[in-house]
């Protein structure tokens, strides 16, 4: 059992008398099948709309997200009801208010980890693709690059990174290595399909928030305050580039 700030609760490792068959594997053919759902719902947002690669609007980001984050959550869904339990026991997924604290310890982090890669940033002169479309954006398009940063991606990359592949790990690797390796996972997945430069400098904070939503996770025994957490380093980091 694992000891939490709001009291304890369940490890982070599947329990009980029901066998788990899920892993890494598992983790790798959700990551990619998400960029395929992805691309499907662009293409569709372009056929509606008329949009094109360089001008989406609202209707065609929102799709292209639904596709990208309702795969992950489609995915890990399926993982779980075939190979384990459920969402909850399997990963974690839970929302428990005694978690309020991960929530300004995310805004505190963004402050932290910015202060780190800030030279960095300085030199590249570059910023990340997300923080130019968040500050080009306007209305709808706004509304929903906001609701995608702010909710939607924290819970969706916390149940797929904190959830799938940490847990994975922890089966084959003591908790500290695992919670490494799946911060860097995390890190490198984001400029993964857009290396630019703006994007790379962030990794380091990636990592920093990864390693910090991976020990949240590790402690809890589930993604609640790893959840707030990111949603809270994520509300900053929208707020700024806005």
């Amino acid at each position: 059992m694992n000891q939490g700030p709001g009291g304890t609760r369940p490890s982070s490792l599947p329990a009980g008398n029901h066998p788990v068959r899920w892993g890494l594997g598992d983790f790798v053919w959700v990551y990619i099948a998400r960029i395929l759902i992805s691309v499907v719902g662009l293409e569709i947002g372009f056929a509606l709309t008329g949009d094109s690669s360089g001008h989406t609007g609202a209707l065609t980001i929102a799709l292209a997200a639904g596709g990208q984050f309702g795969g992950w959550i489609g995915g890990v869904a399926y993982v779980a009801h075939t190979k384990g339990r459920s969402l909850r026991d399997d990963f974690g997924l839970r929302l428990d208010i005694r978690d309020w604290w991960a929530l300004f310890a995310g805004m505190g982090l963004f402050v932290v980890a910015t202060l780190i890669i800030l030279p960095l940033h300085d030199m590249v002169n570059e910023s990340q693709q997300v923080v130019d479309d968040l500050n080009a954006a306007s209305g709808a398009k706004l509304a929903v690059f906001v609701i995608i940063a702010g909710l939607v991606a924290p819970v969706t990359e916390e149940l797929l990174f904190r959830g799938l592949l940490l847990r994975a790990l922890r089966r084959r690797m003591a908790p500290a290595l695992a919670i490494g390796v799946q911060a860097l996972v995390f890190a490198l997945a984001h400029p993964l399909l857009s290396p630019t430069l703006g994007d790379l400098v962030v990794v380091p904070a990636l990592v920093i928030l990864g390693v910090a939503s991976g020990i949240a996770a590790e402690r809890n025994g589930d993604l609640s305050a790893s959840i707030l957490m990111h949603i809270g380093f994520n509300l900053i980091t929208t707020l700024a580039a806005i």
